[in-house]
């Protein structure tokens, strides 16, 4: 018995979750690269690569050929049980083919409302519901005209369309707009291609929330919620910061679904996955995009899993290939099991990295999932100006809320504040040692600590009353001392994730109520000196003592949990 197949156009990011979830069903996964433009198909080529590297032998990958007519020919000849859109890129050639095969999809008629924001929302207009003002615009005398007999406030531009925040803009007057003009408004959009003008709207002042959704033979079910935070950059753009998961309606989140639903219907979707984005204001919600493929940011299934019980390219290829499961629990409550949150990693400033200690410090937060950061080996951040260019994304996720609060506020802490602690572009020279630091004799001396003691050092000597061990043989170290010295003296060249693990694995030795001493010279060194190791006793659930008044340079760690 011949295996069926499935079609999957552009399987990148969050999409590339149908692969596993269409061999799991016992049906062999086709992908299918969309190549709408050469420039957009050569910038993805990284992400292409390393799917296809991935999945090599469990799935076959063609390319999408130069005339539409062709590449229908070639799909057709693997008489696909279905076709799914796992990108952006692709919803306009997966709708087409869905069509044309007859096989469950979106109108062919549709596309344009649902891939052109302009489009888009005149539909929303059209069908009676709540939209964006807003006008395409060729010109900046076409922009200021429309911005002073609007009377607008504040403004959006940006492509008509796109994906990540790319090109977007946000001003606040005049002078700002002109500045937005100057700079976006000829460049190639995320879609590839010159723009044809730019969509100039209203600025909407309210909380950002995505809503997405299962649809299946006109009948739409809610699959998750969640809420941006994001920061204005130099510029003018807005990044994402945050995304957070909702695992319970807030005020206002029934309005927002129903509203949700609404727009489904004057958008004419009636099947697939909708990633739709909405702003509620004092007015309610209103909607800014909605994209035809599911949730970015390279989410996992097992991720989606822990928080939502499901997945949403999972609940698709249910949907399609059992719709009378999908149509019996259409009234199935939202019960989510746990809450969680992305964190995209926003740098200020362009930067070569020298170190990047990031997964070494934050695997040691207990709401950390993961990480995706493909730019920690490249040597070079860009600044951050859209969600292309963030340093990578971090997971998070807790059925305790309060950690999971505080895990947040850690992380925004540090990338605030302490970006080296992340990324550092920071070198040390042994010529900026302190002329005067105690040594480990003395500072034992002056303690005085009584119990047994555990001395992990690179410097490796015999101490009375004292176990001393390298970074090389501390795992093998029994637990449980009342006492942990971290004495890890400035070596050039040295690789500060080795010593940020360092630290931790000397935490495991220590009994709880014990006590880890780091010295000033463990200290003066890392990437943000003495406050790095107070990050590091953060991360790791420790306290830092309150210094006596004659304490001196040392640091005294509590272990507490």
């Amino acid at each position: 018995m011949s295996m069926e197949n499935i079609v999957v156009v552009d399987p990148l990011s969050t999409g590339e979750n149908y692969i596993n979830d269409i061999i799991q069903r016992g049906f062999r996964p086709i992908c299918l690269w969309s190549k709408r433009n050469d420039i957009i198909f050569e910038t993805m080529s990284e992400d292409r690569n390393a799917v296809e590297h991935h999945y090599h032998d469990r799935a076959e990958f063609l390319i999408e050929c130069d005339t539409y007519e062709k590449t229908l020919g070639m799909v057709k000849e693997y008489a696909p049980k279905l076709i799914v859109i796992g990108g952006e890129v692709g919803v306009e050639l997966a709708t087409k083919l869905a069509a044309d095969l007859r096989l469950p999809g979106n109108p062919i008629e549709r596309i344009p409302a649902l891939t052109n924001k302009h489009l888009m929302n005149q539909a929303l207009i059209e069908y009676g519901i709540r939209g964006i003002r807003g006008t395409m615009v060729h010109n900046w005398e076409e922009i200021i005209t429309f911005y002073r007999e609007q009377k607008l406030k504040g403004c959006v531009l940006k492509p008509y369309r796109g994906a990540g925040s790319f090109g977007v803009r946000v001003c606040e007057n005049e002078e700002e707009l002109k500045d937005a003009f100057n700079e976006v408004f000829s460049t190639a959009n995320a879609m590839g291609g010159e723009e044809d003008g730019m969509l100039l709207q209203e600025k909407i002042e309210g909380t950002e929330y995505v809503v997405n959704t299962i649809s299946c033979n006109g009948m739409h079910k809610l699959s998750s919620i969640w809420k941006y935070a994001k920061k204005t950059v130099e510029g003018g753009g807005k990044v994402y910061s945050i995304t957070e998961f909702l695992e319970h309606l807030e005020t206002g989140s029934s309005s927002l679904v129903r509203y949700a639903f609404e727009v489904l219907k004057a958008l004419g979707v009636t099947n697939g996955i909708v990633h739709s984005e909405f702003m509620i204001d004092e007015k309610g919600p209103v909607l800014i995009e909605a994209n035809c493929r599911v949730i970015g940011n390279h989410m996992s299934a097992d991720y989606m899993d822990r928080m939502l019980g499901h997945h949403e390219t999972d609940l698709l290829l249910d949907a399609y290939l059992h719709p009378d499961a999908f149509a019996a629990h259409m009234n199935d409550p939202y019960r989510p099991l746990a809450k969680g949150f992305m964190k995209n990693i926003i740098v200020g400033r362009d930067m070569n990295v020298v170190s990047a200690p990031i997964l070494s410090l934050l695997r040691h937060q207990k709401s950390f999932y993961g990480a995706s950061i493909p730019k920690i080996e490249s040597g070079h951040l860009d600044r951050t100006i859209d969600l292309a260019t963030s340093a990578g994304v971090i997971y998070f996720v807790n059925g305790d809320y309060g950690q999971l609060h505080r895990d947040r506020d850690f992380i925004e802490r540090i990338e605030s504040g302490y970006f080296d602690m992340l990324f550092s572009g920071k070198t040390v020279k042994s010529d900026e040692k302190p002329e005067k630091m105690e040594s480990i004799e003395e500072v034992i001396s002056r303690l005085n600590p009584v119990g047994t003691i555990l001395l992990l050092s690179n410097e490796i000597r015999q101490l009375d009353g004292v176990t001393c061990v390298s970074v090389e043989d501390i795992e093998a170290e029994s637990d449980g001392y009342a006492f942990g010295i971290f004495d890890m003296n400035y070596r050039e060249n040295e690789d500060y994730n080795i010593i940020i693990d360092s630290f931790f694995r000397l935490v495991d030795k220590v009994r709880n109520r014990g006590c880890i001493i780091v010295p000033e010279r463990s200290c003066w060194h890392l990437p943000c000196g003495r406050e790095s190791i107070e990050i590091m006793s953060e991360a790791a659930g420790l306290l830092v003592e309150a210094p006596a008044m004659d304490a001196g340079d040392t640091l005294i760690i509590r272990k507490i949990s």
